[in-house]
């Protein structure tokens, strides 16, 4: 399950090609997610050959890296190395851009690499956080921070997918899509919405200067009259590009909008040399899980963070 399909399918207008990710199978049938988006269910009988299509650079790619990647995509204001390790802060806006990416050697023993992490935190009056990727993790990190008594989040999927099969089966023709290199106050009054920055109200004063941190970047917006009702960035670097911010406003959800959003961003993202793409969910956000699935996104691995209480 899983695996990408390659098949020879025999029908009654001659042999044609079925190309899906292999959602179930059985003796007589096994259904596929084509490239588009539609599922198909082929039976067995109908088979004349079959390949498994190797994984591309979007699930090979090792998980330090791609979370290295990830960080260039979503830039904390400030950053500082603590050997490998990335220590970022932008104000408390958002959790990826607010703590340390622990990947990699940094240079200390354990027990000390927490305690800099601590005072690195404590300066800028925030509390300090540590990114933990599954696979990844320093040696003897996570028993410290056990140790020390640091709660931990819920978990967040990170996918990816290679960018063609995206774009297959997010494109619609019958929604005008808005792209603008920096976000308007509309584009920002429908951003995370519904997430712990906003606490009810507007996003804190540095979520623009997060947002447009970036040297290639694009606010996508689908608009009815002045307001934002599905909004999605997107960020290249190099070879990747990085889904982000994607939210369709309460009123238009089930229409099918944050699917056309999210593959008009990432279309920018190609004509800017994106080919691999990669986005974060939790992993508690059913709708969002099943709309990345949907447009070809798996998940590679998932983080969360660890979290120590603020030093007085």
């Amino acid at each position: 399950m899983g695996d990408t399909v390659s098949l020879r399918v025999v029908t009654s207008a001659g042999p044609t090609d079925v190309v899906g990710t292999l959602l179930a199978a059985s003796a007589e049938v096994l259904t596929l997610r084509r490239r588009d988006g539609t599922v198909a269910q082929i039976t067995v009988d109908s088979i004349a050959a079959g390949r498994v299509v190797p994984p591309g650079p979007a699930r090979t790619v090792p998980t330090e890296e791609l979370e290295r990647i990830a960080a260039r995509g979503w830039r904390a204001i400030e950053t500082e190395q603590l050997g490998e390790w990335v220590l970022r802060a932008a104000g408390g806006f958002t959790g990826r851009a607010n703590s340390a990416l622990a990947v990699g050697d940094p240079a200390l023993p354990p027990a000390a690499a927490v305690d800099a992490v601590q005072r690195w935190y404590a300066e800028r009056a925030l509390p300090p956080r540590v990114q933990l990727a599954a696979g990844a993790a320093t040696p003897g990190l996570t028993d410290r921070l056990d140790e020390a008594g640091w709660s931990t989040s819920p978990s967040v999927h990170v996918m990816t997918s290679e960018l063609t099969p995206v774009l297959r089966a997010g494109q619609s023709a019958d929604v005008e899509v808005r792209l603008d290199a920096s976000p308007d106050d509309a584009w920002l009054a429908l951003c995370r919405q519904d997430s712990p920055d906003r606490a009810g109200g507007p996003l804190p004063g540095v979520a623009r200067q997060v947002l447009v941190n970036h040297d290639t970047v694009v606010f996508a917006s689908v608009r009815d009259g002045d307001a934002c009702v599905a909004v999605a960035r997107a960020a290249v670097d190099g070879r990747w590009a990085g889904l982000h911010c994607v939210e369709v406003a309460p009123s238009h959800r089930r229409q099918g909008l944050g699917r056309v959003v999210s593959a008009a961003a990432l279309r920018w993202a190609g004509s800017r040399g994106g080919r691999h793409c990669y986005l974060q969910a939790s992993t508690d956000n059913a709708a969002a899980v099943a709309l990345y699935a949907g447009l070809g996104f798996a998940v590679h691995h998932d983080y969360v963070y660890r979290i120590g209480n603020v030093e007085k």
